[in-house]
């Protein structure tokens, strides 16, 4: 079994409810500094695995010891996962590192989420 087919699986089998949240267009206030707009929800499901902790991806700066891997579904999702955004994944917030579409053979079945602690 590929690992796509293996993902999809383990994600539908072992996923679990998580939002997307994409940052809300922020304004200005009148001294000229930025203030955030509210986030919007994007309900999906995940599911959460621990990166094997790469030694030399670390020291590249590709990786931090406590990056999450996440399987995101496609199904029901509206939006494409972006590094902008965050993922809420049970009680736990997330910061998007990078985003990996798996597409094998243009379909697409989830994206690979490296996600970290908000700090």
């Amino acid at each position: 079994m590929g690992m796509t087919q293996t993902a999809s699986r383990l994600t539908a089998k072992y996923g679990q409810p998580a939002t997307l949240l994409r940052p809300g267009e922020g304004t200005t206030d009148s001294l000229g500094g930025y203030i955030p707009g509210p986030d919007t929800e994007y309900p999906c499901t995940a599911f959460v695995a621990t990166f094997t902790v790469n030694e030399e991806f670390i020291a590249a700066g590709l990786m931090d010891v406590g990056d999450q891997r996440v399987l995101v579904s496609v199904d029901g999702l509206t939006i494409e996962p972006k590094t902008t955004d965050k993922i809420r994944v049970g009680a736990i917030m997330l910061g998007i590192v990078r985003v990996v579409p798996h597409a094998p053979g243009g379909t697409l079945f989830f994206w690979e989420v490296q996600a970290r602690d908000l700090v």
